[in-house]
């Protein structure tokens, strides 16, 4: 099972570049994301991809300026961090302008994002060897409530400390599973197979949410990933929010029938994804599960 790094902490007057390698954001939204970093006396530089004219309706900008500018963040050793501005759809098409081995060179940081950053997260971890964080996007900042933004910020100025990230997980199936963190929305994982974008999870706590999705596209997205033998040696799997456009039961339902029969520990309730509260963790970190909480080891 592969290590990664715990990433420095961020402190007062570190620089954070602020990327937009998926879809364009709103401009009012971003402001005020970008108002949460000063109060924490973090210093935003945002780069042009994040105020780019949307490019085919929905990205912020082309793939190539979205790359330029995430490679600029990575190679700029002034900046601490790299935080996305948003999901939506987009951060894969960049994936294969990148340099080789870009994440492998320079100082290393954190980059901080979830859904559709899902690849992007797992291909700068594998590369760099360093944990990143699966949070809250700059545009979910200034709507998220307390609990997510002082989650967030304890585990960006003190990565190091072992902490409870979850509790109160409902058991599907019990155990006691320990590993590596991975994972994150699904359909961006399965459509991340066969890409090399994925490190193995044989061993891993699997961390799951989507959204947006009926019943069925989600069992097609699951059963991808077993079919694709991904999810077979998993030490556990940890479900955050569905936030679906189906009946919760259909969803249960679904969930309980792709991934009961891996005859692995399944623990629900985990607050990521799509909700309010998104409590942020670091992929890579080890953590294991005792008795309904998901702690840092």
């Amino acid at each position: 099972m592969t290590s990664y790094a715990s990433f420095p902490p961020l402190v007062p007057g570190d620089r954070v570049a602020v990327v937009a390698p998926a879809s364009a954001p709103e401009a009012q939204r971003v402001s005020r994301g970008l108002d949460i970093l000063r109060r924490w006396d973090l210093v935003p530089v945002v780069l042009p991809s994040v105020t780019a004219r949307p490019a085919l309706g929905h990205l912020a900008g082309s793939d190539t300026a979205r790359a330029r500018d995430l490679v600029t963040a990575w190679r700029d050793d002034r900046v601490r961090a790299i935080w996305c501005a948003r999901g939506g759809y987009g951060a894969q098409r960049l994936l294969d302008l990148l340099p080789a081995r870009l994440f492998a060179q320079g100082r290393a940081k954190p980059i901080i994002g979830f859904s559709d950053v899902t690849p992007l997260l797992h291909r700068a971890l594998q590369g760099s060897g360093m944990q990143m964080v699966h949070g809250p996007a700059i545009v979910n900042l200034g709507e998220a409530g307390d609990e997510t933004l002082e989650h967030l910020h304890t585990l960006l100025t003190e990565p190091f400390r072992p902490r409870t990230l979850m509790h109160s997980l409902r058991p599907w199936r019990e155990g006691r599973p320990e590993g590596t963190l991975l994972g994150g929305n699904v359909a961006l994982l399965a459509a991340s197979i066969g890409t090399g974008d994925l490190p193995s999870a044989e061993g891993a706590i699997v961390l799951l949410e989507d959204v947006g999705q009926s019943a069925w596209v989600l069992d097609r997205g699951l059963t991808q990933l077993v079919r694709a033998g991904w999810l077979r040696r998993a030490a556990g799997i940890v479900l955050g929010d569905f936030s679906m456009d189906d009946d919760p039961a259909a969803v249960e339902a679904v969930l309980r029938d792709r991934l009961l029969p891996l005859g692995v520990p399944v623990w629900a309730g985990a607050r990521i994804g799509h909700e309010r509260v998104n409590l942020a963790v670091p992929l890579g970190g080890h953590a294991r599960i005792i008795e309904g909480y998901l702690r840092l080891a």
